[in-house]
Parts: structure tokens; sequence; C-alpha cells
């Protein structure tokens, strides 16, 4: 098959259409900052997260949102990202689910992917960990090895370049300060002129994001631009077999600005 581009513009909106599905509730965003002085809320969403919001506040459980660098999960369910987004699915019987640690000055996420019978409150809660392992997330128990192993879609262009962005935000999900590192970046398709390059190689003649489908498998291929210091420009490579969603993914730095200004 013929490679195809895809607009930056439905890209771009692509992107922020999962962003906008995996962002916290502000009580799990900042656990230490008490829900005061709320305005009106303006979605449904908004008001089920505001009866949410004093229960958990008022909770003794060790399970609750908390800064104390403990794990708990998550009320995001990640899955809901594909629910508007035709071609990629989690297949049936599975459930992508959040956990989330945060401390006083930082936090991560981690998402995984796990049986729906083992999906349970208690079944999520049993697996995280007693004291504070910021460097081990919970894995509740059948969980896969691999996230995106949960995927499945109809093979078409569209939904190859899904799995690739939603890959990145779930990486990203619930992560702060230096954590964060896709979040910086804004995908681009012409070089930004604003800034001196120094490439590292050949200047790219088209940086279009595509997609490469064929009977063994898929490529897909777009840049971005790192918009806090160090800048830099990255070229994005996902690599992916016929029979699945989980790709091999290469990122790489090809510009960089030697004098920053």
């Amino acid at each position: 098959m013929a490679t195809q581009l895809i607009p930056l513009a439905s890209l771009r909106k692509m992107r922020s259409h999962i962003r906008g599905v995996l962002t916290l509730p502000a009580l799990e965003k900042d656990p230490s900052s008490p829900v005061t002085n709320q305005e009106a809320p303006s979605t449904l969403g908004e008001l089920v997260s505001m009866f949410q919001a004093p229960t958990a506040l008022d909770s003794v459980s060790e399970t609750a949102p908390n800064a104390e660098g403990r794990w708990f999960v998550s009320s995001v369910n990640p899955g809901d990202a594909l629910l508007q987004l035709k071609g990629l699915t989690v297949k049936p019987g599975l459930k992508l689910v959040p956990y989330l640690l945060r401390t006083a000055d930082g936090g991560v996420g981690h998402v995984c992917a796990v049986p729906e019978n083992s999906s349970s409150t208690t079944a999520l809660e049993s697996a995280l960990p007693e004291g504070t392992e910021w460097h081990y997330p919970p894995y509740p128990q059948g969980s896969l090895s691999n996230t995106m192993m949960a995927l499945d879609g109809d093979r078409s262009s569209a939904s190859y370049m899904i799995a690739s962005m939603l890959l990145r935000e779930i990486k990203e999900f619930g992560a702060t300060g230096k954590d964060c590192q896709f979040t910086h970046h804004r995908i681009i398709d012409k070089i930004p002129s604003q800034l001196p390059w120094r490439w590292k190689g050949k200047t790219p003649k088209n940086l279009s994001p595509k997609v490469n489908v064929t009977q063994k498998g898929a490529a897909v291929e777009f840049y971005s631009c790192r918009t806090q210091k160090p800048y830099a420009l990255f070229h994005h490579l996902d690599i992916y077999s016929a029979d699945h969603y989980m790709p091999e993914s290469k990122d790489n730095v090809v510009a960089v600005v030697d004098s920053e200004r």
C-alpha cells in the first residue's frame, strides 16, 4: 500500500482528545490541596467529581488519594479515549486500569491491562504495595506484560496512528515535573524557523505525519519539537507487526540548538 499522509490538524486533534480523557481530577492530581471555592460545574463529569471529592477527602482508607508516596487507584478510565476514535478498541474481556503516586514535590502514573473479572476495586487495591514503592508500580493479578497487548483494531492507517499517540500519552499518564517528557513535545510538519537548528544528519525533506501499512504490519512516522529547554527536534518511528498493536518504538533527536536563547 502507498504511504498515507495524516493531516497535522487531525493528528493534533486526536492527541488533544486522548490527553483530555487522561486528565486527572483535581483531587488526584494534587491530593494535598483541599478542594475549596469551586466554581459551578460545567459538565456532568465535573459534577460527578464534586460529589466524589468529599468522600475521598474524608476517607481514612490507606488506598485513598494521598500525597504521601503511596500508590492509589485513579478514577480515570483510559479506555474511554478510544470510544470516539474509530479503528482501535480495547479487546473484549480486558480493561485498562490506572494507578497514581503522589508526593509533595512530584508524581508518576502507571496504566496496566487486566481481565475485567480481576478489575474490581478490591482486586485492584490488593495489588497496592504496602510502602512507598516509587519504582515498583502495582500489577494486579492477571495483568498483561505490556498494556498495548490489550488493544485490537481494523489495521487501518488511522488505527496505527491512534495507537502511537495512545502509547505515548499512557506512558506520560500522571507524570509531573521532570518526569514529563512527551508533554513538552508539539507535533510538527514543518521545521520551526525561530531557532538555529543544528542537524545531526541530513535535513528531512518531508516532516508530514505518515503511515505505511503492508501485509507484514505498519510503520508510523512523525516529528515533534520539544518546546522547553533543551530545545530539540525529534523523529518518532513505530514499527508494528500485523498481529498486534505493540510497536517497536524509536524516538530520536535529529536536531538541537547549540546556543539556546
